[in-house]
């Protein structure tokens, strides 16, 4: 098997090379921010220690850490060379661009600065310039572009809109396919709906844009354009999350109203009794247990519950975290549309004409003409990439 690619899973980065498992690998800005604030940590321990006064106590409060940083991987890309990996590191409001060599194990920064938040990697084969989604304090998002060598920030597209998942469309170094969906807000400006994703092509030094596909009920996702022509993307159902009141549910609650209400006034009553005599009102429930770390991603604004999806999968099993509505589909330069796949929530082209997808479980790989085959297992794949 002779593949090498590259995913994100849980905000953590991993190579896989051939026959061999997945390796993490490690971003040594990352790790250095991690060890600054266990320094900063310990070094303050005392003045937290100090600081905790009756009302955190009383009320059950805790104090956040203002060491702790949260460190995500944002956007993965193929890099300048076939044994590198690019990829976008977010680190609290700070956001940076890094190129990893496998064969030396050494980071090089492209960018880094303070506001910075990108998404969406993209780099273009012939010239090397990046393409990328910047998030908006406004939760808009758009589109800009940098050069290899890591200066020259251009924003490409504004306005209300969530543009995401940049691609370059080979044999033109001034197009890009993206997704792109519209914001609606309410009389505050905050986002009340968004739209259904569209896919978009621009001309990049022109400015010029046109819609590829678009419809009302339909999501079109990470579309990627092919050397012959071919559009491959996403599409899932497209589902507002303002719905319309359904009048079963509100039948239902109305009935559980008063045993909610109950449940309210004893959980209450209950943390109390914790907090003044360390004992529960409520022992029917047997000893306490340690909380459950809860699995959850986020994917193009639908909510996904890995926990859900891992429990109600059987023992041995890989399964998909997005449903079956989740089409890879590709569309000819004719226009016939085909199903390559379901439940399938990132991929990328192969140069054979193939394609390597994941359904957030598994990586699977396809040859024109042949089944799929998987290539390696993970825990809530959320983004890959072919290398090389």
């Amino acid at each position: 098997m002779d593949v090498r690619l590259a995913f994100l899973a849980q905000d953590k980065l991993y190579l896989k090379c051939d026959d061999q498992p997945p390796r993490l690998i490690e971003s040594p800005f990352a790790q250095s921010v991690i060890d600054r604030g266990v320094r900063d940590r310990q070094r303050n321990e005392w003045k937290q220690q100090n600081a905790a006064g009756f009302a955190p106590m009383m009320w059950g409060a805790r104090r956040a850490d203002p060491t702790a940083r949260r460190i995500a991987m944002t956007g993965l890309a193929a890099g300048p060379a076939p044994h590198e990996i690019s990829y976008c590191i977010t680190i609290d409001n700070v956001g940076g661009i890094f190129v990893y060599d496998t064969r030396e194990n050494q980071e090089r920064r492209l960018l880094h600065r303070n506001g910075f938040r990108a998404a969406d990697l993209s780099r273009n084969a012939s010239n090397g310039m990046l393409a990328l989604s910047l998030k908006m304090d406004d939760w808009s998002a758009n589109l800009a572009t940098l050069e290899a060598s890591g200066r020259g920030v251009r924003e490409l597209t504004e306005g209300d809109s969530i543009d995401q998942a940049p691609a370059w469309v080979p044999g033109d170094e001034n197009a890009l396919v993206f997704q792109s969906a519209g914001i609606g807000r309410d009389h505050l400006g905050h986002v009340a709906e968004t739209g259904p994703f569209a896919i978009q092509k621009l001309d990049t030094k022109s400015g010029e844009m046109t819609t590829l596909l678009e419809d009302t009920g339909t999501d079109y996702l990470l579309p990627k354009w092919a050397a012959d022509g071919s559009l491959y993307f996403i599409q899932r159902p497209y589902q507002p999350s303002a719905g319309r009141l359904h009048p079963g549910k509100l039948v239902l609650d109305i009935v559980l109203f008063p045993y909610r209400l109950l449940r309210a006034i004893i959980a209450f009553l209950n943390f109390f009794s914790l907090m003044f005599s360390r004992k529960p009102l409520l022992t029917a429930g047997g000893p306490p247990k340690e909380p459950i770390q809860q699995r959850e991603m986020m994917l193009w604004g639908k909510f996904i519950d890995a926990d859900k999806v891992m429990k109600a999968a059987r023992d041995g099993q890989a399964p998909a975290l997005v449903p079956p509505s989740w089409k890879l589909t590709r569309k000819t330069p004719d226009g016939q549309m085909n199903t390559l796949a379901t439940g399938v929530l990132s991929f990328d082209l192969l140069r054979d004409g193939g394609v390597i997808y994941t359904n957030g479980s598994s990586v699977f790989r396809t040859k024109p003409g042949a089944e799929p085959e998987k290539i390696c297992e993970g825990k809530m794949i959320e983004h890959v990439v072919a290398l090389g």
